[in-house]
């Protein structure tokens, strides 16, 4: 019981707490947001726009590079570095953001080829939407490393609150579609970064350090591999939906898997408050006893995700309606599929933060993405909407087990760096 207590009380579930009600508040209004679409759009369309902004979330990822995760790591190492290190990660990603859109410029050209059935000026929305969410995530990492969860979380309620108030005027005036969608999140976005990181863009200077340059990118390396593949599972199941099965199916899983954001929304929670206490960690014993108290919490939230599963039919009947009937058991094996992986919180991050083995983590991120690819292509015209699902059990299966046993001779035969 008293164990139970100080798990309850430690600040690790106070940040949790700050940090999830703020994604809590996000995922609310994201709900709302997603229901209007979907209802509105249809699942074919609304596979169309499912498709457009999973290719949206790969591009953005890819071009972070792993600067965010470095921030992360070094801005509460390097505290007279503060400056430096963020002068460095905003003129980095800013350029990034810019081949971005050049890159959102040339699909816009093959449209039709990159998502069947979406026009041209979708595409170039979506590739300034990538552009505005690489510097979000670069002001995030920030907030994150200096642990302002508030701050984190405001930025994320007011990009979805604009966004879902335009959407909502657009749907009261008859205006409603994927464009004027995507052109929502535009506003949404870029009010949320200059309310939130306006004041510290004025201090930006060009500056680059060498010695800076040289850590972060050797620590970045890896981590932006692990990402960009980390997106890839997580998004590349909607547009190989769209290419061989059609927008319906597509539509389908994207509506089982927005309900399944909830379990992400608790993933990027607890994320952004394990990952730097890993990395202020000096010692095996410390790293362990934080490790014991995560397998509880995540345990318990696991219990109630399973539980979660078997009201399935009446939260797709409520937030869908019938069109959507197909979604029901595809949402049930989403969430058993998500299991394994939210217990690599435990794992992932001290290899990544305290055993500084971003390589590994990455390695094994590619595995699974490979996995997920090769059982996608080989089950989705077997299976349909359901091969996503079984693919991403598989993988997600595969890099627990993997990183647990690879923390587990650390712990044995290695030191801390």
């Amino acid at each position: 019981m008293e164990k139970i207590k100080k798990i309850l009380l430690s600040s690790t579930i106070k940040d949790t707490f700050i940090s999830f009600t703020g994604l809590g508040i996000t995922a609310v209004i994201g709900f709302v947001y997603t229901i209007v679409l979907a209802r509105m759009l249809g699942p074919e369309t609304f596979g169309v726009f499912s498709a457009i902004t999973a290719l949206i979330a790969i591009i953005y990822s890819l071009g972070d590079f792993g600067i965010s995760s470095a921030l992360i790591n070094f801005i509460p190492k390097l505290k007279g570095k503060r400056q430096i290190l963020i002068n460095t990660g905003f003129w980095f990603e800013f350029i990034i953001g810019f081949f971005a859109l050049i890159i959102f410029g040339i699909f816009s050209i093959f449209h039709t080829i990159v998502i069947p059935s979406s026009l041209a000026e979708q595409i170039l929305l979506g590739g300034i939407i990538a552009f505005n969410y690489i510097l979000i995530s670069y002001a995030q990492s920030i907030f994150t490393a200096e642990r302002k969860f508030i701050t984190y979380s405001l930025s994320q309620i007011i990009d979805a609150g604009i966004k879902i108030i335009i959407v909502i005027i657009l749907l009261s005036t008859s205006k409603l579609s994927i464009s004027t969608a995507l052109l929502a999140n535009i506003i949404s976005s870029l009010f949320a970064l200059l309310i939130t990181f306006g004041r510290e863009l004025f201090t930006i200077k060009w500056q680059f350090e060498k010695s800076i340059i040289g850590k972060m990118f050797h620590y970045a390396k890896w981590l932006a591999v692990s990402k960009l593949f980390s997106v890839f599972i997580a998004r590349i199941d909607v547009i190989l939906l769209n290419l061989m099965m059609g927008s319906f199916q597509a539509g389908i899983y994207a509506a089982a898997s927005r309900i399944t954001l909830i379990f992400s929304l608790i993933l990027s929670s607890l994320g952004s408050v394990i990952n730097p206490r890993f990395s202020s960690f000096d010692t095996k014993k410390k790293i362990w006893k934080y490790m014991q108290k995560l397998f509880f919490l995540i345990g318990s939230i696991c219990i109630a995700m399973t539980i979660i599963v078997l009201f399935a039919k009446p939260i797709i009947n409520i937030v869908f309606g019938d069109k959507y009937i197909a979604a029901i058991p595809v949402f049930q094996a989403l969430t058993i599929a998500i299991i394994p992986f939210m217990f690599t919180l435990i794992t992932i991050p001290a290899l990544t933060y305290s055993f500084n083995l971003p390589s590994f983590v990455a390695k094994l991120t590619i595995i699974q993405v490979i996995v997920i690819i090769i059982t996608d292509i080989v089950l989705i015209p077997i299976t349909g909407a359901y091969a996503p699902a079984i693919a991403l059990g598989l993988g997600n299966l595969i890099i627990l087990i993997a990183s647990a046993l690879k923390l587990r001779f650390l712990f044995l035969h290695h030191e801390l760096p």
